[in-house]
């Protein structure tokens, strides 16, 4: 179970008479209100495990510290600190309605809970002047009308903040939204028109009670004025927390465990990660779209005519049938190699009988050892030329001029010795 305390002159509103939220009044004690606060968030821890303390958005400042002072000095991440942005009479409710849940919900879903509770309430109230509203963004026309004599204003807090002047031809603001049904109302009077909101207000609401309750100690300072009456309009179903807790998304926080669906978990203030969009369907080429949904006012499309049915066509001669042909055989799928051009041969020039064909030119084969051209033989004389001579008196050089010397053996004497060196010795004959 969790604890809820609420921080600041907040006094129960007595709807719910047997859970009320625990109050704690800092205003005025001095230095004693914070060892005092400490140790009642000692003794709750004890009981019930975990505190969940509630004070006002608008006046934050001090409920801050002592939080932050009772979580240093108990050594605990167990204390969760919640402003929430409503008038007096709205935070006291939430306050008693968390209380009752918190027997069926944890203490991160209950952190989640009263954010939501906010939002489905409708509070406001009639003032007779705006010129020292500060909670509320109020425009400059508002403000030179509060200077007028008569007339008052309503002015609505929390979701949907707005200020709107009563007149005869606008008596009441247009509402965004109201609580669900059965809508209850409870009332606090402080020299205001209370006619208004019984007779005008309580109509649009469709309250079906309305309950009059104390009026706040801080509500004077909230709205600005000493004449208001303040006014808060809730679901009464029985199955409205339920829903509502039924209906956020909860996950469990990375740190600590605290399942909640707010973006900074309120125990060990861990920043949740961002929650990632459902993904699109993508449709395959090809296939028909869906739909798109109509808004509630369009029409539906009407059904078009189906278009006149053909009359049945005339017998026809049957066509003649064509005489296949025997497929080609299949080609291989792999690449052939391309056959090379055949080479064009290549004729001589022919010579006429009458023309005497063009002198050419001798060719003198190179020697093979690269010395110098040999002198063409004599075809005429069988003797041998002196060139030929020359060439069988040379030595004899090996066909292939590449290959390396041959090595002949050194004879050594028998007394000479050379390290690493092989010597050959003659055999003698004996």
């Amino acid at each position: 179970m969790t604890a809820v305390v609420l921080v600041g002159d907040f006094p129960s509103t007595g709807v719910l008479q047997a859970t009320v939220a625990q109050r704690v009044a800092v205003e005025g004690h001095g230095d004693e209100a914070a060892p005092a606060f400490v140790d009642h968030m000692e003794y709750a821890l004890r009981r019930r495990g975990a505190v969940l303390v509630l004070y006002p958005a608008w006046k934050r400042s001090r409920a801050q510290r002592l939080v932050r002072l009772a979580r240093s000095a108990l050594l605990t991440d167990r204390i969760a600190g919640l402003p929430l942005d409503v008038p007096p009479l709205a935070l006291s409710l939430v306050a008693d309605q968390l209380t009752f849940a918190s027997a069926h919900a944890r203490p991160g879903v209950l952190a989640t809970l009263a954010h939501r509770l906010c939002a489905t309430l409708h509070a406001g109230a009639w003032v007779n002047s705006v010129a020292r509203l500060e909670h509320v963004k109020t425009g400059l026309g508002a403000h030179v009308s509060s200077y007028l004599p008569g007339g008052g204003f309503s002015v609505t807090a929390g979701a949907h903040p707005e200020v709107h002047r009563i007149t005869a031809a606008k008596p009441v603001p247009r509402l965004a939204s109201r609580p669900a049904d059965p809508v209850l109302m409870l009332v606090a009077d402080a020299n205001g028109d209370a006619g208004w909101l019984q007779s005008r207000m309580r109509p649009v609401l469709a309250a079906v009670t309305s309950t009059a309750v104390a009026p706040q100690p801080m509500s004077a300072e909230y709205w600005g004025t000493k004449k208001y009456t303040e006014f808060v309009a809730f679901s009464g179903h029985p199955h409205a927390l339920r829903s509502l807790l039924a209906g956020s998304s909860y996950r469990a926080c990375g740190w600590c465990g605290e399942p909640t669906a707010l973006p900074e978990c309120p125990f060990c203030l861990m920043v949740q990660p961002a929650r990632e969009a459902a993904p699109t369907e993508a449709v395959p080429p090809g296939h028909p779209q869906r739909p798109h949904p109509q808004p509630s006012g369009a029409q539906p499309p009407r059904p078009q005519p189906l278009p006149p049915q053909p009359l049945p066509a005339q017998p026809q001669p049957p066509a003649p049938q064509h005489v296949q042909r025997p497929a080609a055989p299949p080609q291989p799928s792999w690449p052939q190699a391309p056959h090379p051009p055949a080479p064009h041969p290549v004729q001589p020039p022919q010579v006429r009988p009458d023309e005497e064909a063009p002198p050419t030119r001798p060719q003198y084969p190179h020697h093979q050892d690269g010395g110098p051209p040999s002198a063409p033989p004599d075809q005429t004389d069988d003797a041998p030329s002196l060139t030929t001579l020359l060439d069988d008196a040379a030595p004899r050089r090996s066909a292939a001029p590449d290959s390396p010397p041959e090595r002949t053996p050194r004879t050594t004497p028998d007394d000479e010795w050379r390290e690493g060196t092989v010597i050959f010795r003659p055999q003698r004959r004996r």
